[in-house]
């Protein structure tokens, strides 16, 4: 079968030279191995995760699977029209991975939608803001806006230990800031959880409404960890299951089907050599699809893909080992293009990301790492050098040996830049405050790309929640730049002994160390200043070229 383009509905996938051969080498595996039909009923025997959960009768979150979402419909719709009644026009999610990111992208396209429609433009979709990590700065903003803070609809989803931290606090905001009796409080959570989780627990103590759902995993887009918070912000969610449900009849199929050619030419990439996605070319009807993709590619390839989000004159240069995905991008042009609507989208990437795992031999479904155990201390010691004024230094800790030597924080960029060989990325992680104009969001993204024009080797972003390949079993080929900055004003966690900028900066020291300890070369950054320290590291990044 010849498939430079594979169209169903409105979903076209195509591949070219190389990646499309990759493809082809691939696609009769995937047929004699049934995986279409053993995707779409769901069988456990395609990974091991799958067989413990049918053995312990737990549901999991499968890719593509939209009946728990649109089972939970009903009592999202119920819960909207009681907050809206209440005055609550504004959805605040603690979540994190790529579920979250699904629900913010699936409220932005509507949103947009809602802008550009003609005549009735439906429900009125109000802001959803998904706080993610124990970063003080976007709770700060939150609970110094009493107005804001008390239109909030909080939906809790999980039971990551930051996102419990984050309910505390906000308990406390609304019990001790703004006056509200227990009963009142309680109807501003929402909570979406496995039934046997912490979190279901803790929502019948406290009185929150709880809505249940499958384990959760990173196919989550249309589960109810994604969709009952964009229910919540007025999504058209019907709409989006109905198209959603109309793409997966072709996902059964062994031939001229979008989902199987999209994984056959990632997992064929990847067995090729060729291990680093490019994600350009997004549509504006759809803002954040590619940050989306990236981080469902993250957390089901195990590191042996690294998606880059080409954004924000991040620069790269060809290589073998490198191939561009575009988003209605151009077919005769760049290595692949995914053309569909957002309900397309969503199905089409999360089948296609466990078709990929499944040619890598990787378990999606697996439930990442925890996160590493609370520490003040990181494993590399004493700075190994301090640039700047007290109050305003960068310090800088490494045990890679080739760093070491660095007199200063410019030839440590250097040197850091030059670390980076054929075949490997630059992955930073940044433990800051990731909004681009309250924040450190531009200041880092601008770092990325200096560090990418001058190593001319990809660079990824990821903010507070960790790196998903930090805890893989796979060297992933990266070199770590930690970002961790003192906090101005920190928070304190309710009933607990810490605050969360010291929740933040302990679990970075602890994924500092983890990655130490499986061998990766790690350079943590401490800014004493946020705004000054990036400043400096902006400068000595573009010094010594």
């Amino acid at each position: 079968m010849s498939f430079t383009g594979v169209v169903s509905g409105e979903t076209a996938i195509t591949a070219r030279g190389p990646l499309r051969a990759a493809a082809e080498r691939v696609l009769g595996r995937l047929w004699i191995d049934e995986v279409p039909v053993r995707l779409a009923s769901e069988d456990p025997a395609l990974w091991p995760s799958a067989r413990t959960a049918g053995a312990e009768g737990r549901a999991l979150c499968w890719p593509s699977q939209p009946g728990p979402g649109r089972a939970a419909l009903g009592r999202a719709e119920e819960l909207r029209g009681g907050a809206r009644a209440d005055g609550l026009t504004e959805v605040v999610l603690l979540g994190h991975g790529a579920p979250a990111r699904a629900a913010e992208l699936i409220v932005a396209a509507h949103r947009l939608a809602a802008d550009d429609a003609d005549g009735d433009p439906g429900l009125p979709i109000v802001p959803l803001t998904v706080l993610d990590g124990p970063e003080p700065g976007p709770l700060l903003r939150l609970a110094d806006d009493p107005e804001r803070l008390g239109r909030a609809l909080i939906v809790v989803t999980g039971d990551d230990p930051a996102s419990d931290a984050l309910r505390q606090v906000l308990e406390g905001l609304l019990r001790d800031g703004l006056g509200l009796p227990p009963a009142e409080a309680a109807r501003r959570f929402v909570t979406v959880a496995e039934p046997r989780a912490a979190a279901a627990k803790h929502a019948a103590e406290a009185g929150h409404p709880l809505i249940e759902a499958p384990a959760p995993t990173a196919f989550g887009a249309l589960s109810p960890y994604a969709l009952v918070p964009a229910a919540l912000a007025g999504a058209d969610v019907p709409a989006l299951l109905d198209g959603a449900t109309a793409v997966l009849p072709s996902l059964t199929r062994p031939e001229n089907n979008p989902g199987l050619v999209l994984g056959a030419i990632l997992g064929g990439a990847v067995r090729a050599g060729r291990r680093t996605a490019v994600l350009g070319g997004y549509p504006a009807a759809l803002p954040g699809l590619a940050r989306w993709v990236a981080l469902l590619l993250e957390e089901t390839a195990g590191g042996r893909l690294t998606p880059v989000v080409q954004d924000g004159g991040l620069p790269l240069r060809p290589a073998d080992d490198l191939f561009l995905v575009t988003f209605d991008g151009r077919p005769r042009q760049d290595d692949a293009t995914v053309t569909g609507p957002l309900a397309a989208q969503l199905v089409v990437w999360e089948y296609a990301a466990a078709v990929a795992a499944y040619l890598m031999e990787l378990d999606p479904l697996a439930p990442r790492h925890g996160a590493a155990p609370l520490s003040l201390d990181d494993g590399a010691g004493a700075p190994l050098l301090t640039d700047g004024a007290p109050g305003r230094a960068v310090e800088a800790f490494t045990t890679v040996p080739e760093l070491m030597a660095a007199p200063d924080l410019p030839a440590l960029m250097g040197a850091l830049a030059a670390r980076i060989g054929a075949g490997e990325h630059l992955a930073i992680v940044a433990y800051l405050d990731p909004d681009e104009a309250d924040g450190q969001g531009a200041q880092v993204r601008r770092l990325a790309a200096l560090l990418a024009a001058r190593s001319r080797r990809p660079v990824t972003v990821d903010w507070d929640a960790g790196h998903p390949a930090i805890w893989n079993d796979h060297r992933d080929g990266g070199v770590y730049l930690m970002v961790t900055g003192n906090v101005v004003r920190d928070v304190p966690v309710p009933g607990r002994h810490h605050r969360l900028g010291m929740l933040q900066l302990a679990r970075a020291l602890g994924d500092a160390r983890d990655a130490r300890a499986a061998g990766r070369p790690v350079v943590r950054l401490h800014l004493q200043d946020r705004r000054a320290g990036l400043a400096r590291l902006l400068g000595s990044a573009r010094e010594g070229d």
